[in-house]
């Protein structure tokens, strides 16, 4: 992050995020960021975020307003885009709201920001007020508390039934030749019998990240409303006019057997459809850059590469360009939202479907969460994400369908 004339940089001695968002969670209850980047498999210069003490703060579905306050900024500002942002952009059914409706951009930028360069095991922090830097550093760990999750009711906008009847009638419309694959995906959502508090939710979140880990996990602590992620997904890095994305498109399960779980990543490897899955939206990424990148800079790299998590093998391409003149962040945001592998192939058409069927928006869920400025960002992409706003929780899954499927 580079110095600007509000915030003052310091380097200080190194703590892990995981460590000092901890303290946090047990002295601080107002809205904060934790982007973790502990465990990146892809990047080798991998970083951490902590943002607290919010300054300003973008709370809107006026992406135009969204747009012109970031342009004219000079600061990071942390948060998400919520799927929905795609109506702007394309004409799509609409849909009912989710059952935790939230505002299509939540972004704040923030007083005190901690960069975490896990590599070199550097900490550098940028900070208004030294006071308040003290303030943070002088937090001390608190006895855990354990979350008290307990369900009063769960709903989904399918049954298996019908999201099965609905997989089917997908493949007919492939073959029909109306498109190529969608991602079909169930909202599961309810309410809790209690509400946690802060500190408790942010042990649902160390849970998550030791259950899962991810190169993309995140807690936000936004208006009382917490998003827990764990995604190992890339959807765009921004900096230095370079722009990269790198979908997931083909997974596998891992396996205790040493055997069988090399063989489970071998057959990934090698699957023609987890290929032809992966291409298409190669191609529909390579395409959304070619929008907004010089001509004849954008390429693939790591083409099928199978990266190994807890419980799943996945398989990702990455795609880079370097971005036109007079193009910014936001520009390519509107190019290239949302992610291509949450929608399908064509992008628009496999998005009109996906309105059609799911009948319920998608909310955060499939949306992006990371930073950006006017230059430069990071943000993933919105899988395996709980959201809680006091008893109310909602949480999506599902992949892609495909004739093969």
């Amino acid at each position: 992050m580079e110095n600007c004339n509000s915030h003052i940089l310091k380097e200080i001695p190194w703590q892990e995020p995981v460590n000092l968002a901890k303290k946090i969670s047990d002295n601080y209850s107002q809205d904060w960021v934790f982007l973790y980047s502990g465990l990146n498999l892809e990047v080798k210069n991998s970083i951490s975020y902590i943002a607290i003490f919010p300054d300003e703060e973008i709370y809107t579905d006026d992406f135009l307003l969204a747009q012109t306050v970031i342009q004219t900024s000079d600061k990071k500002w942390f948060g998400y885009i919520s799927y929905e942002f795609a109506r702007d952009l394309e004409k799509i059914p609409k849909t009912k709201k989710s059952f935790v409706d939230l505002p299509k951009f939540h972004l704040i930028n923030f007083r005190i920001i901690f960069e975490f360069h896990h590599d070199k095991k550097i900490l550098k922090v940028f900070y208004f007020n030294k006071d308040e830097l003290s303030e943070v550093l002088k937090y001390e760990v608190k006895k855990d508390v354990k979350p008290k999750l307990k369900i009063e009711n769960l709903s989904s906008n399918f049954s298996d039934k019908s999201y099965l009847q609905s997989i089917e009638k997908i493949r007919k419309m492939i073959a029909n030749g109306d498109f190529y694959q969608t991602n079909l995906t169930r909202k599961f959502f309810g309410k809790f019998k209690n509400i946690n508090n802060h500190r408790q939710n942010f042990q649902i979140f160390q849970d998550l990240v030791k259950s899962s880990p991810a190169n993309y996990s995140s807690f936000l602590s936004l208006n009382k409303n917490y998003i827990i992620s764990s995604s190992p997904e890339l959807f765009l890095e921004l900096k230095n006019k370079k722009i990269i994305s790198r979908p997931i498109k083909g997974t596998a399960s891992r396996s205790d057997d040493k055997i069988q779980d090399q063989k489970n990543k071998l057959n990934l490897k090698n699957s023609a459809k987890e290929k032809a899955e992966n291409l298409m939206i190669v191609d529909l990424v390579r395409n959304d850059l070619a929008r907004v990148c010089k001509a004849g800079s954008v390429e693939v790299k790591d083409l099928f590469k199978i990266n190994s998590y807890s419980n799943v093998h996945h398989m990702s391409s990455q795609i880079q360009g370097i971005l036109s003149d007079n193009i910014n962040a936001l520009d390519v945001i509107k190019s290239t939202f949302p992610a291509g592998s949450m929608t399908g192939a064509p992008k628009i058409k496999a998005m009109e479907i996906i309105a059609k069927i799911e009948k319920m928006n998608r909310g955060i869920y499939s949306g992006a969460i990371g930073y950006l400025s006017k230059n430069e960002m990071n943000l993933s992409v919105v899988i395996r994400t709980l959201i809680l706003s006091n008893e109310k929780f909602e949480f999506q899954v599902g992949g892609a369908i495909t004739f093969d499927s």
